[in-house]
């Protein structure tokens, strides 16, 4: 089987940015745990209108950038306690969440 690749953005209310940061920061090393785990890492994001202004920041995003050895192992991954529990702690605060499979080009 092959490799999953997957980023996962989180883009809260602005009222909800620090409870979504904590509850992200949460999930990291119980994942990083997970046997089929190559790469869960998460990032804050910050908007730039324009890339020639990085002074200007905008709206706040989580982004984690996640690896799997297999399909397998991201289904067992969100069937985890942990992450039920981290999908109930989002609920109403988030704006959008998007979810992106990655497929290698080359």
């Amino acid at each position: 089987m092959s490799e999953v690749k997957i980023v996962a953005t989180l883009t809260p209310f602005p009222e909800h940015v620090d409870a979504v940061r904590t509850a992200a920061k949460n999930m990291v090393k119980p994942t990083h745990g997970e046997a089929g785990c190559l790469q869960y890492d998460l990032h804050e994001s910050r908007a730039v209108p324009d890339v020639r202004e990085l002074e200007k920041e905008g709206r706040v995003s989580f982004v984690f950038i996640e690896r799997w050895k297999t399909a397998e192992d991201l289904k067992q991954h969100v069937a985890m306690p942990y992450h039920d529990e981290f999908l109930a702690i989002l609920d109403g605060k988030l704006e959008s969440l998007n979810v992106q499979r990655l497929t290698p080009l080359s």
